[in-house]
C-alpha cells in the first residue's frame, strides 16, 4: 500500500505514543501540517483499510499480574491443523506461528496466574496428543518494543529502557483503572475527542481519564499507547525469530547491544532445552527476507555470537490481542 508523506508521519508518531491529550488530532496534525480534520480522516482511512488493527493500549502482563510465556513444539505434520484449531479456541493464546525448525509451531500462552497457564498448556498436551509442547518464559526482558518506521529521513524512537525485576510488582488495582483497562484494550473511539466520549463510556470526566491513563503509561503498565498495525499491509511482510547461543556471563553485554537493533522489537532470555541451546531471543523485521538476514549478521558481527538460528515464518496461524480482567477474573 503506497502511503503519501502525511500518512507516513502519522502512523510513525501514532505507533510509538498516540497523544494523551483533549484534542489527540491536533497534536497530530501539528507535526505532520495538516488540519485536525484532515489528521483525523487520514487516521479513519487507515483504520477502515485495516494498516491499523487496533488504537489503544499495549500492556505489561506482569504489571497487571498476569503470567505469559512462549511455547515451543514439534508438531507431527499431520497434526498441524487440529493443534491449530485448538489453540485458535484458547483466549489466553494471543500469537501461534509455524516456523521452520524441528520446534516448528511456536505460540505464546498466557493467564492469570502460573498455575493456570501450566494447567491450560497440560490440558493443550492431553487433547492434542502432543507430548513435545514447552514452555520457555522470559527470564530476563531486554526489549518489547514493535515501531515500523515509514521515513527513512527520521530517527527512530528510542525504548525508554526496561524496568528493574523489582519495579514489576502487579500494579495498585482499582475499580476505575480495572474499567478503564478493559476498554484501552478495545479500540480508542473515533472522533475529535475520543477520551471525553471514553469518559462518557465510563460514567466518568474526560480530565479524571486522561489523569488516569498518563499514569498507567508512568508506571510501565501500558508499554505503549497508540496504533497497533497489520504490519504486512505496512510493507513489513518479512520477519525472523533469530535464536542465539550466549554464554550466561555475556548475556546481559548481548542482550543491551540486540536492543539497540530499531529492526529488533522484542529481545528475550529464555531456557534452553536438551536439543534447544539458544538461549536470547529476538524478533526482527523487514521488508524483505534480505533485510532480515542483512540484520541477522550485522547483530553476529556486533555481538560475537557465532551460535545462531533464523526461523523464518511459514504461516501466522492466530495474532490477536489479549484481553484482561474478562468478567469471570474480576
Amino acid at each position: 500500500m503506497s502511503l503519501e508523506r502525511e500518512d507516513q508521519i502519522l502512523l510513525d508518531k501514532a505507533q510509538v505514543s498516540f497523544p494523551v491529550a483533549s484534542r489527540p488530532y491536533a497534536v497530530l496534525a501539528e507535526l505532520a501540517g495538516i488540519s485536525e480534520d484532515e489528521a483525523l480522516t487520514r487516521i479513519r482511512r487507515l483504520r477502515g483499510q485495516g494498516m491499523i488493527r487496533r488504537l489503544g493500549g499495549v500492556f505489561d502482563s506482569r504489571r497487571l499480574g498476569y503470567f505469559s510465556t512462549l511455547c515451543a513444539a514439534k508438531v507431527p505434520a499431520d497434526k498441524i491443523s487440529p493443534l491449530a484449531g485448538l489453540l485458535e479456541q484458547q483466549p489466553g493464546v494471543t500469537h501461534n506461528y509455524l516456523r521452520t525448525h524441528a520446534y516448528n509451531m511456536w505460540f505464546t500462552l498466557m493467564a492469570s496466574t502460573q498455575s493456570k497457564a501450566e494447567s491450560l498448556l497440560a490440558d493443550i498436551r492431553e487433547q492434542s496428543g502432543i507430548r513435545e509442547i514447552f514452555s520457555l518464559p522470559a527470564l530476563r526482558v531486554f526489549k518489547i518494543y514493535v515501531q515500523f518506521q515509514f521515513r527513512q529521513d527520521a530517527p527512530a524512537a528510542i525504548p525508554a529502557p526496561p524496568l528493574p525485576e523489582q519495579a514489576l510488582r502487579p500494579m495498585q488495582r482499582t475499580p476505575e483503572r480495572i474499567a478503564l483497562i478493559r476498554q484501552l484494550q478495545e479500540d480508542l473511539p473515533d472522533g475529535l475527542t475520543p477520551y471525553a466520549l471514553l469518559a462518557e463510556r465510563l460514567g466518568s470526566q474526560e480530565n479524571d481519564v486522561l489523569r488516569l491513563v498518563a499514569d498507567l503509561l508512568r508506571e510501565g503498565v501500558i508499554r505503549r499507547f497508540g496504533a497497533v498495525l497489520r504490519h504486512q499491509q505496512a510493507g513489513f511482510t518479512a520477519n525472523v525469530m533469530g535464536v542465539w547461543q550466549v554464554p550466561e556471563a555475556q548475556v546481559e553485554k548481548t542482550g543491551l547491544l540486540m536492543r539497540d537493533f530499531p529492526e529488533v522489537s522484542h529481545c528475550y532470555q529464555r531456557p534452553t532445552l536438551p536439543d534447544w541451546p539458544f538461549n536470547l531471543f529476538t524478533m526482527i523485521h523487514g521488508r524483505t527476507p534480505e533485510d532480515c538476514a542483512q540484520v541477522m549478521n550485522k547483530i553476529a558481527l556486533a555481538t560475537g555470537i557465532r551460535d545462531h538460528d533464523a526461523l523464518t515464518s511459514v504461516a501466522e496461524l492466530k495474532k490477536t490481542s489479549m484481553k484482561y480482567f474478562m468478567a469471570e477474573e474480576a
